[in-house]
């Protein structure tokens, strides 16, 4: 194995154990992990926030407090809102930042816990680790399949294939949700929550534009109709140009690499020595 893909491959081993080993004793100290899939808590807790929780009794908790509970009827749905009053039956009434007040009284029963540490981001890990996994076995047993020359080409590609794979299906980048949206004679308005990582660009077609950065809420505004007769806004994503340059960069690091510095000599695949012709018993070689 090349030696800076083993150093990479133990340094990658290692922050995935140490992140196993605190969830591990995080769960057995009585805390749970939860993947944030909702907007709700806008830019509190965004779309694929990991969120931690502590069991905790309804008669410790306070207005303001960010807690998961399961709402009542429902005891395999998770939310996660903040305290929004304490009622006078001892029961808490909740409210996500982005919707209205929540329409269920929270007892112990439905408390799951509060939530001590968010994570922004990271729960797009947990989401895309079963095809991370999948893909781990598939190029350690393509891997020894194939011989020395290709192994290193071979496993840059199906790392970014995986990559892809991940970006593609569960769209962890870029991506927006429609919050509402108002039409009347004078125009029409939309408000859309940015879900992805990156920023947001929200344009009303022959109207107005906004940013969104992830958890952002923003409105948009046209009096333009499209030839359906209906509103139109288009999504895409708000990169500056060094981002680019970064990018660009960040994909030429290896080959520049190779170029300006070098790879150290491969040593001899033995199947492609084998091949080689040499000199054997009986073959004279004249001087």
């Amino acid at each position: 194995m090349d030696p800076w893909v083993r150093i990479v491959g133990w340094i990658v081993l290692a922050g995935v154990v140490g992140m196993l080993l605190f969830a591990g004793v995080w769960r057995v100290s009585g805390g749970r992990l939860e993947v944030v899939r909702s907007p709700s808590m806008g830019t509190v807790a965004p779309v694929g926030s990991l969120i931690w929780t502590r069991p905790v009794d309804v008669a410790s908790l306070k207005v303001g407090d960010f807690i998961s509970f399961h709402p009542p009827g429902a005891p395999n749905v998770t939310y996660s809102h903040r305290v929004w009053s304490i009622n006078g039956d001892g029961t808490v009434s909740t409210k996500g930042v982005i919707p209205a007040v929540d329409p269920w009284k929270l007892r112990d029963t439905n408390l799951v816990g509060r939530v001590e540490m968010t994570w922004p981001g990271v729960g797009w890990l947990v989401v895309c680790a079963p095809i991370f996994f999948v893909a781990a076995i598939v190029i350690a047993a393509t891997r020894r399949l194939l011989r020395r020359k290709w192994r290193l080409a071979a496993t840059l590609v199906m790392v970014a294939l995986a990559i892809d794979i991940a970006l593609v299906w569960h769209k962890p980048l870029l991506n927006g949700e429609l919050v509402a949206s108002h039409a009347a004679r004078t125009g029409g308005e939309a408000s859309f929550v940015s879900t992805g990582l990156m920023p947001l660009r929200v344009t009303a077609v022959g109207g107005s534009s906004v940013v969104l950065a992830s958890g952002e809420v923003g409105t948009v505004s046209t009096d333009v109709k499209g030839s359906d007769g209906e509103y139109h806004v288009h999504l895409d994503a708000a990169i500056s140009w060094w981002f680019w340059v970064l990018l660009v960069l960040g994909c030429l690091a290896i080959p520049l690499y190779g170029l300006v510095v070098g790879f150290p000599p491969r040593p001899a695949d033995p199947d492609e020595s084998s091949n080689d012709d040499t000199d054997g018993p009986g073959n004279d070689t004249v001087a």
